[in-house]
Parts: C-alpha cells; structure tokens; sequence
C-alpha cells in the first residue's frame, strides 16, 4: 500500500512539476530568423513553381500533394508564432543576450536611419512606444497565416497566391516601423 501511494505521489509531484514549469515565450529575433523567414522562404519556394502562363495566378495542379502539406505546415508555424507576439508585445523581449539582431552592424551611425536597422534597445523602445501597432501587426501576419492554411487544406491556389504575393509587405508593415529596414545599406 505504501509503495502504491509512493508512486502516486511521485506521478503527482513530475505532473504539477511539468504543469508549473514555466514556458518560456520566443524572443522576437528568433521568432523571425527561425519561423517567420524560413517559412516564408518555403511558400515562395514552392510558390514561384506554380505560376500559370501569364504569371498573374498559380496553378493548383502545378502544387503536389507533398508541397501542399509544406505550405500548411510552414502557414500554420507563422500563424501560430505571429499569434504568440500579438498576445503581450511589451512583455517580449526582442532578442537574447549578447546575440546580434538582424542588420544591427549595418548602422553606420550608431542612431536609426533610413537604411539601418535599429538596435535591441531601439526596437524595444520602438514597440513599447506603440504596443497597439506591433499587435496589429502581429495579428495582420497571424490572419495571411491562417488564410494561407486554410488555402493549402482546400487546395485553393487562388487564395495562396493573392495572400503569398502580399507576404513581403505584412513582414515589411512591420519591419519599417520598429526593426528599421531590410534593405540593403548603401556601401560606405
């Protein structure tokens, strides 16, 4: 009988132990360079071999079966990530200790201009300075996700096409007002 509640008890203590562990919620840096860019990549990957003839429209039958399941997969993975850092944007922290954030050595001045990127503390300062926007956002790219999903499952290259095409300006209403750019600096 001892043992019996022993190991009961053990059950209990791992179950409330792995229920209390607290989760940790993704830097904005790698939700970018590890859901966002890479997943992007795969729906226009797979994309830009769909076009039709006049380049205006993708062709459903051009898409197979396995490419279809990618474009889901990498959808839902930004849908679900965007959704994360439209929930608390002044609780995220944009990146890890000592880890260089996306074009932050491009600056040539040290201060954000039109071609540089802002630093940690500036994109910090930036989304805190307008929470409301950086959710908007967030969310903006959460509905292309779920529209792109929702797109692969009934096979709706129309659907696909028009929210991929739009993709690039989701991620740029973002970058430009709190990351900077994405631009290529002009050379020094």
């Amino acid at each position: 009988m001892f043992k019996r509640v022993g190991v009961a008890a053990l059950a209990l203590g791992v179950l409330s132990a792995a229920g209390c562990a607290k989760q940790s919620t993704p830097t904005i840096n790698a939700s970018m360079t590890q859901i966002m860019e890479p997943n992007a990549q795969t729906i226009w990957d797979i994309t830009s071999g769909a076009y039709n003839d006049k380049g205006d429209g993708l062709e459903a039958s051009k898409i197979p079966a396995v490419d279809w399941i990618k474009v889901a997969k990498a959808a839902r993975q930004m849908r679900d990530r965007a959704r994360i850092l439209a929930k608390a944007p002044t609780a995220l922290v944009v990146a890890a200790p000592n880890e260089t954030i996306l074009g932050q050595n491009s600056s040539h001045s040290g201060a954000k201009g039109t071609y540089d990127a802002a630093s940690t503390e500036q994109v910090k300062a930036l989304i805190d300075g307008n929470p409301a926007l950086f959710a908007q956002k967030a969310k903006e790219l959460a509905d292309a996700g779920d529209a792109m999903l929702k797109a692969a499952h009934r096979k709706d290259a129309a659907t696909l096409y028009k929210v991929s095409a739009g993709l690039d300006e989701n991620c740029d209403g973002c970058h430009q007002p709190f990351w900077g750019t994405d631009e290529t600096p002009p050379p020094k």
